[in-house]
Parts: C-alpha cells; sequence; structure tokens
C-alpha cells in the first residue's frame, strides 16, 4: 500500500475542512462532510514532535540546552529546532538543523547565551527546511542561574588559598619552634 504524498494529504485536509464548515452551515452535502470527516480522522497527525520535559535549570553564561524530539516515521528525518525566549535574559541562534532517527527519541543541543538570572519562558517548534511547521509550538521554562557556577568556582578558589596559607603558617610556626627548642638545648 503507498503512502500518500503530502500535496494530496494537505489537499485533502483542505477538502475536509470546507465540507465540515459546509456541513455545519447547513449545506445540502452532508454526506460529503461525513466521509471528509471520516477520512480527517484516519489521516495520522505530525509523526514527529518536540516532547515537552521539566524545568531546565542553567548554571554557566553559555551551554546547551537540551531539547527532546521524537520521531515516530519509519525514517529519519532532518528537521531545524526553533527556540524562542519571551525576554532578553537568554540568547539563542535562529534555529539549528537536526538530523533524528528513526523511531526513536533524539536529544538536540541548542546553543544558549544566558544575559540575566531569572525565569524564561520558552516556544520550541520544527520546521521544514522551506520552513513550514511540523506541529505546534511546545512551552518550555528555563531557569537561569549563572552566578551559580561563578560564586562556587570563587569559594572553591579561596577555600583552596586558605588552606595553603594556614599550611605555610603551620610549616613556619614549626620550624620556629624546632629552632627554638634545638637552641635551648644547645648550651
Amino acid at each position: 500500500m503507498s503512502r500518500p504524498s503530502r500535496l494530496a494529504t494537505k489537499v485533502s485536509r483542505v477538502f475536509a475542512v470546507i465540507a465540515l464548515l459546509l456541513g455545519t452551515l447547513g449545506s445540502s452535502l452532508p454526506a460529503v462532510a461525513d466521509s471528509a470527516a471520516t477520512k480527517t480522522h484516519e489521516l495520522p497527525g505530525f509523526a514527529i514532535r518536540i516532547v515537552p520535559g521539566s524545568s531546565i535549570h542553567l548554571v554557566s553564561r553559555s551551554s546547551k540546552l537540551p531539547i527532546s524530539i521524537r520521531n515516530d516515521y519509519p525514517e529519519e528525518i532532518r528537521v531545524q529546532v526553533h527556540v524562542a525566549p519571551s525576554n532578553l535574559r537568554a540568547l539563542f541562534p535562529a534555529a539549528i538543523e537536526v538530523t533524528v532517527p528513526a523511531n526513536t527519541t533524539y536529544v538536540a543541543q541548542v546553543p544558549v547565551n544566558a544575559i540575566a538570572d531569572g525565569d524564561v519562558p520558552l516556544k520550541a517548534w520544527l520546521t521544514t527546511f522551506s520552513g513550514l511547521p511540523l506541529g505546534p509550538a511546545v512551552d518550555l521554562k528555563l531557569t537561569i542561574n549563572a552566578e551559580v557556577e561563578e560564586s562556587l568556582i570563587s569559594g572553591f578558589v579561596i577555600l583552596i588559598a586558605g588552606l595553603g596559607i594556614a599550611g605555610v603558617l603551620r610549616t613556619r610556626a614549626k620550624r620556629i619552634r624546632a629552632r627554638q627548642a634545638l637552641t635551648n638545648s644547645n648550651p
């Protein structure tokens, strides 16, 4: 059994919507509307989509945002992944290209640059190379805590420096006590 082409699928969907509208408006084509509605329900939706996940926490100024993409088609598909923030706390590229293997979930890594700390609601969607959307946009939540990384590194450096200074002072004190013990034992 051959699969219908994309154009044939879109045309049949358009005719189904028109027939449904005409049937709803009291047209004399109720049988056509019913058969078109039946065919519309038989057509598969988009078999490639973004899988919404939990809140994503970013703890550095520059990183890669994981976007899970599910491909239920029996062939690999090349798509463009778009991510748009609702505020200017994060910057994303216009789109990245990924190839999603057949019948798998693939994690696309979208580069992100953090500008400020806080919550960033995101919209993510897939398109073809000609710009046709592949399914609806998905809402994602990104929380940026870029200062955490800098604070942890600064704290670690201060701790190491403090331990180094304490070690030097302890060693000097031992040497001074050893010299005093030598001078007190030698008359």
